[in-house]
């Protein structure tokens, strides 16, 4: 599967309920959920079987202040209504775990600002 950084993809991140080990805690989304493709995929072959993403809300509780990027409705991402980029929940996920690879995408600003929101996240700035 060929994605691009920026990209939206939609992730299943719903666990199997017969088998107990796939309880995360903290819980995890157990639903279909948007994200955004913030791996350097120039860097990957793509045939790697994971890629980094941050998943995106349409709840503004989920959102930090000065740690979101705020996405508004546009032809280019797709979205119906303001959704919200979560950094502080960047996650690697197995490709397969990925429904649908979207022809949406945030813009190359939006991209640079998340990622430099992801690496304020993890410390990177300190």
């Amino acid at each position: 599967m060929e994605l691009t950084a920026g990209q939206i993809v939609t992730v299943d991140w719903r666990r199997d309920p017969l088998d107990p080990a796939q309880d995360p805690h903290p819980p995890e989304p157990n639903k279909l959920r948007p994200a955004v493709v913030v791996q350097d995929t120039g860097l990957f072959d793509p045939s790697f079987p994971t890629v980094l993403v941050v998943p995106m809300t349409g709840d503004p509780e989920l959102a930090l202040p000065d740690l979101t990027v705020v996405l508004e409705p546009s032809a280019s991402n797709g979205c119906k209504k303001r959704s919200y980029l979560l950094p502080q929940h960047l996650t690697c996920v197995a490709k397969t775990r990925i429904r649908t690879a979207t022809d949406s995408r945030i813009s190359p600003a939006e991209l640079q600002q998340l990622r430099q929101l992801v690496v304020l996240a993890i410390g990177g700035l300190s």
